[in-house]
């Protein structure tokens, strides 16, 4: 079978594999297989966790075997890692690899780093180009190249009076890079390799069954929250409750079952986040961003009601709505961010192109400030601090080429009244939330002193998603779709 991911999975599976192709898919598999042991091995004996109850090798070792025997059985489904890494990410957060530190190796993390190699793996044995041509592969490899000249900037260009507060500051500046590095890439993996639609739906599927439990499991506090706490934080909400709102206004094609499902998940999320939990902004505000957005481009006169009835119940319970929002943040210190990012942008002012690199102004604030070193709880500030004017005008760069496409794909499929306007529509929505979920926290890129890399499993359905959106994208410029599937070869 010819695994080669530029063609078509149609294709790949009734295509001839030749001697010679054989030779190469043994090749990869023996490759991959070997660098799954040691590095689980290595990971093992140099991250272990002694308190930890499952041994770390243990956990390593049968999540690389999981996924090397999924790929030996079919290695051209890549496909397959992806949809597995997505699942992981929203329902194995109980299974962590201790790192020493209050930072943990997560499953979907671990995944993600395997499918990384397996993709660079299959480009260079089948001598194909990595990255399919496409928008965001410029500003992402900018972005990319900048944290890793950011990261050597630190230590070139930090001031001469500063100490670090810890040996092992550098390890978390490298994992910090790795992880800055990692999560763009996966939008890059995600569009050169996953280009049928029918991988979409199963990602919708599986975002939308993680968050009809998590709302079930948070509302009758269900003892599945071991299963699903750190995944469904931050922007996993918005993207659970846009797909739920999306699928019910848009797709014609559900059936009344999947109709009451998707309403009963959005019901769950609006119930918990907006009324049980209305204090916690990025719960709820870029959900709300997102379905303005899709509720705009899909009905101007719909927009406009919604917006007049959202406009009277704020009037009718602005008293209430304002102590539960406003002033419960003000009391929970929300607004000591402003001061946390005077603090970034002072530094920031004397370490202006690159930054003071990946984790960096954490030694700064420890140093100079170490009562109050807090991070910013802030994307844009993180990004800025860590990069710079540069990576920060790439980081901008690639924001606004992820909503061209989405409105260029919202304007390919307008009025199909199928999945693909639904996934369209939706997409462009989540642009737009995440756009404004960055400035309320490190959910798009986390920080490795407050999510740690353990965000990763929260913050890769954004990527995945974004990723999944430039890949329909691509279809629609080559005219290469199908009534049902769309496939680019």
């Amino acid at each position: 079978m010819n695994f080669d991911m530029n063609i078509p999975v149609s294709q790949r599976l009734v295509s001839r594999v030749t001697p010679r192709s054989q030779r190469s898919r043994q090749l990869a598999y023996w490759g991959m297989a070997l660098f799954t042991i040691g590095l689980g091995l290595l990971a093992g004996l140099m991250v272990g966790d002694p308190n930890s109850r499952i041994p770390p090798i243990a956990i390593l070792g049968g999540a690389a075997g999981f996924i090397v025997l999924l790929v030996w059985y079919n290695l051209g489904r890549f496909e397959h890692g992806v949809m597995l890494m997505a699942l992981s990410g929203g329902t194995l957060n109980f299974l962590t690899v201790g790192t020493g530190t209050e930072s943990k190796l997560v499953i979907s993390l671990l995944i993600a780093m395997f499918l990384m190699v397996v993709w660079i793996v299959q480009s260079l044995v089948n001598k194909t180009p990595l990255l399919r041509p496409s928008p965001i592969n410029a500003p992402i490899l900018g972005f990319m190249l900048v944290n890793i000249i950011a990261t050597v900037w630190f230590f070139i260009m930090k001031d001469e009076l500063l100490t670090l507060w810890s040996p092992r500051f550098v390890i978390t500046q490298v994992a910090a890079l790795v992880l800055n590095l990692l999560i763009p890439a996966v939008a890059l993996m995600v569009t050169s390799t996953i280009r049928d639609v029918k991988w979409f739906r199963r990602l919708v599927t599986i975002t939308l069954f993680i968050a009809a439990l998590n709302a079930a499991t948070k509302i009758f506090s269900l003892p599945t929250n071991i299963m699903l706490d750190n995944g469904s934080k931050g922007l996993f909400v918005m993207w659970g409750g846009v797909f739920a709102y999306s699928q019910l206004l848009v797709n014609k094609e559900l059936s009344l079952t999947r109709k009451l499902f998707m309403a009963l998940t959005l019901l769950g999320i609006l119930y918990y986040y907006v009324i049980r939990t209305s204090i916690w902004l990025s719960g709820w505000l870029p959900l709300f961003v997102a379905i303005a957005v899709v509720t705009l481009f899909y009905s101007r006169k719909l927009f406009v009601l919604m917006g007049i009835a959202a406009l009277i119940i704020v009037a009718v319970n602005f008293d209430f709505l304002y102590a539960r929002v406003v002033s419960d943040n003000v009391n929970e210190g929300g607004l000591g961010r402003l001061d946390i990012w005077r603090m970034n942008l002072e530094h920031v002012a004397n370490h202006p192109v690159f930054g003071m690199g990946p984790a960096g102004y954490a030694a700064y604030n420890m140093f100079y400030h170490p009562i109050d070193a807090r991070s910013t709880h802030n994307n844009y500030f993180d990004v800025l601090a860590e990069t710079g004017v540069v990576g920060f005008f790439c980081f901008v760069w690639l924001l606004s080429r992820f909503v061209r496409v989405g409105l260029s794909v919202r304007q390919a499929f307008a009025g199909k009244r199928n999945f693909e306007e639904m996934f369209s529509l939706a997409t462009l929505g989540g642009c737009f939330g995440v756009i404004v979920g960055m400035a309320l926290g490190d959910w798009v890129l986390p920080f490795a002193y407050n999510q740690t890399i353990a965000g990763f499993d929260n913050a890769q359905y954004t990527w995945i998603f974004l990723g999944c959106m430039v890949s329909l994208y691509l279809s629609t410029r080559r005219g290469s779709m199908t009534n049902k599937h769309v496939y680019v070869g």
